[in-house]
C-alpha cells in the first residue's frame, strides 16, 4: 500500500509523462471529434484524460489505483471527465459505448491482456479507434530491457510487432504504427519518482552504468553530471473496429 501511495504521489514528478510532443502524437492518432465519448484506460493521475477533454465531449478515466484516481480528481478535475476505479480486464460498460479508447503505458501491467483488448473492442463503436502506447526496447536491447524491468516490477515487455499482433487478434483493422523517440530522458528522475526503494534504484542505475557499449549506443546514452540520459522509444499503435 505504501509503495502504491508513494508511486501515485510521485507520478507527476516523472518528467517523461507530460512530454508535449509525445502527447500530441498520441492525441493525433485518435482522430477525435467534439461530440466523442472516450475512455482512457490506466488513466493514472489523469494526464491523458485531461488532454482528451480539450477535444471530446465526455471522458471516462479508469484505473485500479485509488491513490492515482484521488490525485486525478483533485488535480485534473473537469466536468467532462469521470474518474472510476475499474479493471480493464472486466470493463463495466455496454457494448459500443465509446468513440475512442486510449491506453498509455498500462497494458504492460495488465495480467490478462487478451481479455482486456477484447473488452476494448467490445465497448468501442464500429469504425472508431483504439490507441495503445507502450515503451519498447531499441533494436538489440530486448534482453537488457526485460532483465532491467524485472528489478523494477512485474510487467510485460512489448515489441512493436507484439502490439500489432495484439490488436489484430482482437479484430482491429487499418492498424497504424507511429514510433516516437523521446530524447534525453533522465534516469535519475525516473528512478527517484518510481516508488522504488534505494537498493533497487541503485541496482537499476548501475545496470545502466555497466551495460555493454552496444546497449549504450542503442539508447544513445549520455552521462551528464552523474545522470544517465537516454532516448526512449514509444510505440503508438492504433486500430479501427
Amino acid at each position: 500500500m505504501f509503495e502504491g501511495k508513494k508511486r501515485a504521489e510521485n507520478y507527476d514528478k516523472l518528467e517523461w509523462t507530460e512530454r508535449e510532443e509525445y502527447i500530441r502524437k498520441l492525441i493525433e492518432a485518435c482522430n477525435l471529434k467534439s461530440n466523442y465519448v472516450s475512455c482512457d484506460i490506466g488513466t493514472g493521475t489523469g494526464i491523458i484524460a485531461h488532454e482528451l477533454a480539450n477535444y471530446c465531449g465526455n471522458i471516462c478515466g479508469i484505473d485500479i489505483s485509488d491513490e492515482m484516481l484521488k490525485i486525478a480528481s483533485e488535480k485534473r478535475s473537469n466536468p467532462k471527465i469521470d474518474y472510476v476505479n475499474m479493471n480493464a480486464e472486466n470493463m463495466e460498460f455496454d457494448d459500443e459505448s465509446f468513440n475512442c479508447i486510449t491506453a498509455r503505458m498500462c497494458f504492460h501491467h495488465i495480467e490478462n491482456q487478451k481479455k482486456a483488448i477484447n473488452d476494448c473492442y467490445r465497448t468501442l463503436k464500429s469504425g472508431c479507434k483504439f490507441v495503445i502506447s507502450e515503451g519498447v526496447p531499441p533494436q538489440g536491447a530486448r534482453t537488457f530491457y526485460t532483465n532491467m524491468f524485472k528489478l523494477k516490477e512485474k510487467r510485460r515487455t512489448y515489441t512493436i510487432d507484439d502490439l500489432v499482433d495484439l490488436l489484430e487478434h482482437a479484430g482491429f483493422k487499418n492498424i497504424n504504427v507511429d514510433v516516437h523517440i523521446m530524447p534525453s530522458v533522465s534516469t535519475k528522475n525516473w528512478l527517484l519518482n518510481a516508488g522504488l526503494d534505494d537498493i533497487t534504484c541503485s541496482k537499476i542505475y548501475n545496470m545502466h552504468l555497466d551495460c555493454e557499449d552496444y546497449i549504450k549506443k542503442a539508447y544513445n546514452m549520455k552521462m551528464i553530471n552523474g545522470d544517465i540520459l537516454m532516448d526512449w522509444i514509444q510505440a503508438i499503435v492504433s486500430g479501427e473496429k
